[in-house]
């Protein structure tokens, strides 16, 4: 689902930024056969969260055997993460949910500019931004019911925000930017960013 971006207001898409919050978290699962309620047990038996100056913000168990665990800041579900693998090693696996960058969406953008030549059009025509190969990362390109050409960017947070705030020049263009969201709905429940492998429920 591509969304739309003629709405000055951008009600949609601050909906959606709201329900999908930062989180910082990780998920377990045993090495042999525990269930969930035996990993937290052995969990709460060989981790204490007080020494290692960690919060948990909640901990729940997944469909698939698994259980999810969320912290408030990167530093903590980080150290937490090394504290499980060092007591509990052995008889569990521990995965630490990565956060993706943030994605702008450059509209209507000409059609010289294609997904080889984007990188450096942006660099060479906007040097006051300070760009470089390794801050942006290409998606994929889509066009609109109007027959406009828009360009999906990966980027790093800082340089996201400093794109927002200004227009960059593309070929005999100048294109504006705005945040990339695409909404994930399940199709049992229908809810927006209620991804299947985290729901409790059927």
């Amino acid at each position: 689902m591509l969304p739309t971006h003629n709405h000055p207001q951008k009600i949609y898409s601050e909906a959606v930024i709201r329900q999908a919050e930062l989180k910082f978290l990780l998920t377990v699962k045993s090495k042999e056969i525990k269930t969930p309620e035996e990993i937290k047990s052995l969990l709460k038996t060989q981790v204490n969260p007080t020494e290692i100056k960690v919060g948990i913000t909640s901990i729940k168990p997944l469909r698939d055997g698994r259980i999810i665990i969320e912290a408030g800041s990167k530093d903590e579900i980080e150290k937490l993460g090394e504290q499980i693998g060092e007591k509990c090693g052995d008889e569990l696996e521990v995965k630490i949910q990565r956060l993706r960058n943030p994605r702008l969406v450059m509209l209507s953008i000409p059609e010289e500019v294609t997904m080889e030549n984007v990188r450096e059009t942006l660099m060479k025509q906007n040097p006051e931004i300070n760009l470089n190969d390794r801050m942006l990362e290409h998606k994929f390109c889509y066009t609109t019911k109007r027959g406009n050409r828009n360009l999906v960017i990966e980027l790093d947070s800082s340089t996201r925000i400093e794109l927002l705030q200004t227009t960059v020049k593309m070929g005999w263009t100048v294109c504006k930017l705005d945040d990339y969201i695409a909404a994930k709905r399940r199709f049992r429940c229908s809810r927006y960013n209620h991804i299947r492998q985290y729901a409790k429920g059927n």
